[in-house]
């Protein structure tokens, strides 16, 4: 997940994304935004890495993007998204258990903060066992976010998530 402050080289932490995996464009009412997203797209399709835009439909379908990632408080777009465009990856964010079980129209779900993180809009972190009951019981894929770095990745071990996501974590080159 990109976001200005914590990956101001965007492009190039882009390019250094290992293949298969997704790069949710988060351009935070940015005013180039466009440009943004058509370098990203261009370096996403050649680099074999998913590529979706955060809240943004119409940016979505101007720049070909695979897909959207919506905020939890526009959760409840995503089966009128999902009948519009059928094809596209959505994904959401998710940060209590309650909303999980009512999710429909998504591909995944994105999970936060797990453990204590530097993001200025993170929560109480809801820990290892909150995660792993809630993957337990999600209808989707649910990925972890939130204070993952190499000393507390290997506590996801068994939790049943499908992956992880970050911010400041990928942002390094």
């Amino acid at each position: 997940m990109t976001d200005p402050k914590r990956t101001p080289d965007v492009l190039r932490s882009a390019a250094n994304l290992p293949d298969h995996s997704t790069l949710i464009y988060r351009h935070f009412g940015a005013d180039d935004k466009y440009p943004m997203a058509i370098a990203l797209r261009q370096i996403c399709f050649a680099n074999n890495v998913q590529f979706l835009i955060a809240r943004d439909e119409q940016l979505a379908m101007e720049v070909g993007a695979d897909g959207l990632h919506l905020p939890e408080k526009l959760l409840g777009h995503a089966a009128k998204l999902r009948a519009r465009y059928p094809d596209w990856l959505l994904s959401g964010a998710i940060h209590s258990k309650e909303n999980i079980m009512n999710i429909k129209g998504l591909n995944a779900a994105i999970l936060s903060p797990i453990f204590p993180s530097n993001s200025p809009s993170a929560g109480n972190p809801i820990g290892v066992k909150t995660l792993t009951q809630i993957a337990k019981i999600a209808p989707l894929p649910i990925f972890a976010l939130g204070g993952i770095n190499s000393q507390t990745v290997s506590h996801l071990a068994n939790s049943g998530v499908a992956g992880i996501a970050g911010v400041s974590a990928f942002g390094r080159t």
